[in-house]
């Protein structure tokens, strides 16, 4: 009974704020996408894809993190080529949607010479909201 009592309580906690919890799970030097693009993955066989698709020029290619879908969903941001560091974002729950914010990040010179087209993968509390990206 306790544990269903601070459940309870720091659900509302999260209700009464906007702010969604996100984890960082990986980030990665190359994605092969070329263009800057964001996903939301929500099943087994997308995020599959997904992993299918980085791994194309990997070998032994990275494996699929564990991820419990009926709760939690995959949010992941490729960047282009001209991308010189990994992105930070900041993540709220609006009404209607699930509002991405990317931050400004340091970028330095060395850095910018290692990173291809970086990825991002981050862990979120499954929601139906569409995303909205806010740059």
């Amino acid at each position: 009974m306790q544990l269903n009592s601070c459940k309870s309580t720091a659900q509302s906690n999260l209700q009464e704020s906007d702010d969604v919890g996100m984890e960082l799970i990986l980030n990665e030097n190359y994605s092969g996408f070329e263009q800057e693009e964001y996903f939301l993955i929500k099943n087994e066989k997308e995020l599959s894809a997904f992993y299918g698709k980085i791994n194309r020029t990997r070998k032994p290619g990275l494996t699929p993190p564990k991820i419990n879908f009926d709760s939690e969903m995959i949010l992941v941001w490729c960047g282009d080529s001209s991308a010189t560091n990994y992105a930070n974002f900041k993540v709220s729950e609006k009404d209607k949607f699930i509002e991405l914010h990317k931050l400004k990040s340091n970028t330095f010179e060395e850095e910018s010479k290692l990173v291809v087209s970086p990825f991002s993968m981050y862990k979120l509390p499954l929601s139906t909201k569409s995303l909205k990206i806010k740059k």
